[in-house]
C-alpha cells in the first residue's frame, strides 16, 4: 500500500502544494492556486482583515482552501502534512492568535493585554482540516516577526553557508537577509503584489501563459512565456520604441512580476520613460495586453521597497555596500526574473559579483519535513543558535527616509541626483551608479524544483455571504474594482480571493443608505 504525505507552501499571493510517495520519495504530483484565498492583496491587508473583523472567518476561509487543494492532490487520506510560511499565515492557518504580530512594541503589547504567541516548531493534529489522525507539522519561527519562510530561505538556499552575502524571497511580502560574519540581519519589507503580477492592469501569478521575460534581439524584444510546465517559451517580438509586435510564437495571456521587472528595464533601455510616466501612456503587447504608465508606478512602489530594504540593512549592519559579493534569490520571481534586469532595476544590490537563483525554498523545506519529520528537532536547535538582528521596516527612520526618495523617483519624477545627494548622508554614495559584472548560476529551471507528473493551478475563491434589507440599488456591486461582490436574491456574495479587503471597502463606502456591513459576512 502506497504511502503518501502532502507538502504546502501557504504564500501571501497562493498556496503551492504537492503529493508525495513516502515510499519512493518522490514527489507524484503538483497543485497551485492562483492567489491567497484571504481578502486582500499583501499580509498586512490579510493581517488587518483577520483582526479587524474575525481571525476566526480567516482561518475558515485558509483552512477551506487548503481542504480543496488537499482534495485536488490526492482522494487518499495523506499519512502527514507539512506546511511552511511566513508566521501570519501559518498562524491563520492553525487558527493562532495572530495581536501579537501586528505591533512591534512590547508597551503596546503590554497595555493591550497581548501575550507573544510560542511558534516553536511543532506538530498537530489535522482534525481542524477534517482529518483527524493526520500529523500537520509545523516549523518553527527563528523569532515571533521571522517565520518559517524566512528559516527555509536562508537554510534551502546556501546562505547560512556563506559569508557578507544577501537573500531575498522576492514576494508581496519581500523576505530579506543579510550575512556578516556570525551575525545575521533580517528584515521584511511590504513590496506589494506587482512582484506577484497582481495590481497590474494585465497582471497574473507565474503561471501558464505568463509573459515571464523579454530577451533583446535585433528587432526588438523577444517575450518569454511559460508553458503548462511553467518552462518559458518564446513569443512574440516586441518593438518597445515603435510600440510595434508580431504574432508569433507563444501568445501571452497577462504578465507575471517578472515580466513586469522586464518591462521596466525595457522601457528605461529604450528611452519610453519621462518624469516616472511611459511616453503615450502604455506599451501594447497584444491587442489585450497592454503595460501602462499605472503599472509603472505600481511596480515602482515594489522595486523602491526592495532596494531601500536591502539599503537599510546593510547601513544598520555598517557594512559597505561594495563588500557584499553575493546575492541568492529565492522565490518565483527569484527564478524567473533576469537578474541583470533585475541588478538595472535595484532589486539586486549593484556590487553582488555572483547571483544564485535557488527556487522555491519554502516548498522545499515543507518537502523535507513531510520526508523526514524528525528534522523538526534539527530545525529547533538551529533557531536556537541562528543570531539575528531583525528590523522593523515600518518603524525604521532609515527605511522611512530610502522609501521616500524611492516614491518620489518611481512614482513623480523625482531626479535621481536629488536621491544620490540623500545617500551620500549614509555614507553609501554611488550606490546608484555602480555596473559590476553578474556571474548567474541558476540552480533549477522552474521555481518548484521537482513537479512530478503533472500541474493543476486552481483559481480557488472561497465565498463570504451577507443579507439585510436595502434598496437593492446596486451602487455596492457596480463599484467593486475587482468584481469580487455579488448580489442575487437579497444575498450579497463576496468571491473573498478577489477582494482587496480592508485597503478598499468602495462596496461600503458607496451604499448611499450606509446599510452594507463587510463585518456580518461569513463562510457560508
Amino acid at each position: 500500500m502506497t504511502r503518501y504525505a502532502i507538502a504546502l507552501d501557504i504564500g501571501t499571493s497562493g498556496i503551492r502544494g504537492q503529493l508525495l510517495d513516502l515510499g519512493s520519495q518522490k514527489v507524484v504530483r503538483t497543485c497551485i492556486t492562483t492567489r491567497n484565498p484571504i481578502p486582500g492583496c499583501n499580509v498586512m491587508d490579510h493581517m488587518s482583515f483577520a483582526i479587524q473583523y474575525s481571525q476566526e472567518l480567516a482561518h475558515q476561509v485558509l483552512v477551506d482552501a487548503v481542504r480543496q487543494i488537499i482534495s485536488k492532490l490526492s482522494a487518499e487520506k495523506p499519512e502527514r502534512i507539512a506546511v511552511c510560511g511566513n508566521p501570519i499565515q501559518l498562524s491563520l492557518f492553525e487558527g493562532i492568535d495572530i495581536r501579537d504580530l501586528a505591533y512591534a512594541g512590547e508597551n503596546k503589547l503590554k497595555l493591550e493585554g497581548i501575550e507573544r504567541k510560542d511558534r516553536a516548531g511543532h506538530v498537530t493534529d489535522g482534525e481542524f482540516l477534517g482529518l483527524p489522525g493526520v500529523q500537520v507539522i509545523i516549523p518553527p519561527a527563528v523569532r515571533h516577526e521571522i517565520g518559517a519562510d524566512a528559516l527555509a530561505m536562508m537554510l534551502k538556499s546556501g546562505f547560512l553557508d556563506d559569508d557578507y552575502c544577501m537573500v531575498t524571497d522576492y514576494g508581496t511580502n519581500a523576505e530579506m537577509a543579510l550575512k556578516v560574519g556570525d551575525k545575521i540581519y533580517t528584515g521584511s519589507a511590504a513590496a506589494g503584489p506587482a512582484m506577484e503580477g497582481q495590481q497590474i492592469g494585465s497582471g497574473m501569478i507565474a503561471g501558464p501563459g505568463a509573459l515571464s521575460d523579454l530577451v533583446r534581439e535585433p528587432t526588438g524584444w523577444r517575450s518569454k512565456v511559460l508553458n503548462d510546465r511553467l518552462v518559458p517559451q518564446d513569443g512574440p517580438v516586441l518593438n518597445i520604441r515603435s510600440d510595434m509586435t508580431t504574432n508569433e510564437g507563444a501568445v501571452p495571456s497577462g504578465i507575471t512580476g517578472t515580466g513586469v521587472v522586464a518591462l521596466v528595464y525595457a522601457c528605461q533601455k529604450d528611452d519610453r520613460v519621462e518624469d516616472a510616466k511611459i511616453r503615450n501612456d502604455s506599451v501594447r503587447i497584444t491587442r489585450r495586453i497592454k503595460f501602462t504608465t499605472n503599472d509603472y508606478k505600481e511596480a515602482g512602489k515594489a522595486l523602491g521597497a526592495i532596494r531601500a530594504g536591502h539599503l537599510t540593512l546593510m547601513i544598520t549592519a555598517g557594512v559597505d555596500p561594495q563588500e557584499i559579493g553575493k546575492m541568492y534569490m529565492a522565490g518565483a520571481s527569484g527564478t524567473y526574473v533576469d537578474p541583470v534586469k533585475a541588478k538595472a532595476v535595484g532589486l539586486v544590490p549593484p556590487d553582488s559579483k555572483k547571483v544564485y537563483q535557488v527556487g522555491n525554498t519554502s516548498l522545499e523545506l515543507a518537502k523535507d519535513l513531510a520526508f523526514n519529520p524528525d528534522m523538526l528537532k534539527e530545525l529547533e536547535e538551529l533557531r536556537k543558535k541562528l543570531v539575528t538582528d531583525h528590523i522593523m521596516f515600518a518603524s525604521c527612520d532609515t527605511f522611512r527616509d530610502l522609501y521616500t526618495y524611492e516614491f518620489g523617483y518611481w512614482n513623480d519624477g523625482m531626479p535621481l541626483n536629488r536621491y544620490r545627494r540623500g545617500l551620500e548622508r549614509y555614507g553609501v554614495e554611488g550606490y546608484l551608479d555602480r555596473e559590476t559584472p553578474t556571474d548567474v548560476t541558476k540552480l533549477y529551471e522552474t521555481d518548484i524544483h521537482d513537479m512530478g507528473e503533472s500541474l493543476d493551478i486552481l483559481d480557488l475563491s472561497p465565498i463570504m455571504t451577507s443579507k439585510w434589507d436595502c434598496s437593492a440599488c446596486g451602487k455596492c456591486v457596480n463599484g467593486c474594482p475587482e468584481k469580487a461582490l455579488s448580489l442575487s436574491d437579497g444575498v450579497f456574495s463576496i468571491r473573498t480571493g478577489y477582494c482587496l479587503g480592508t485597503s478598499c471597502q468602495r462596496c461600503q463606502e458607496n451604499c448611499p443608505e450606509h446599510k452594507f456591513d463587510y463585518s456580518s459576512f461569513r463562510m457560508d
